[in-house]
């Protein structure tokens, strides 16, 4: 009898640094414990993409009526890592993040543009 594995978090945020390793998904699925076809449901139930390169394929972009705004994989694994500390949806939290940084007028100290006018 095989006892089932999950997949933690850091899991899941670890992949795309392994694909662009040249891990392929059946070497990370063997380090994780779990079998090629549970990787695959799982992490496209996340929106991961297993093709070479990873990343959060179809959650790499917020789109905006104007255009998409495009995330690094790095990014968006750094931002869904914070939001889940902080028990929040990352898209509630880069919505919020936007939000504040506009309402407070925030452009120049996220940027650390020091003495600069908007």
């Amino acid at each position: 009898m095989t006892t089932k594995r999950r997949l933690t978090p850091e899991m899941y945020d670890s992949i795309p640094a392994l694909l662009a390793q040249g891990t392929d998904k059946i070497e990370i699925a063997r380090q994780f414990g779990v079998t090629p076809s549970t990787l695959v449901v799982q992490c496209s139930r996340r929106g991961i993409s297993l093709r070479r390169g990873g990343g959060f394929g179809r959650k790499q972009t917020l789109t905006l009526p104007e255009a998409p705004l495009e995330l690094s994989d790095t990014t968006m694994a750094q931002l869904r890592k914070k939001a889940r500390s902080m028990n929040v949806d990352p898209v509630r939290l880069a919505r919020d993040l936007l939000e504040t940084i506009v309402a407070d007028d925030l452009y120049n100290a996220v940027l650390d543009l020091e003495n600069e006018n908007a």
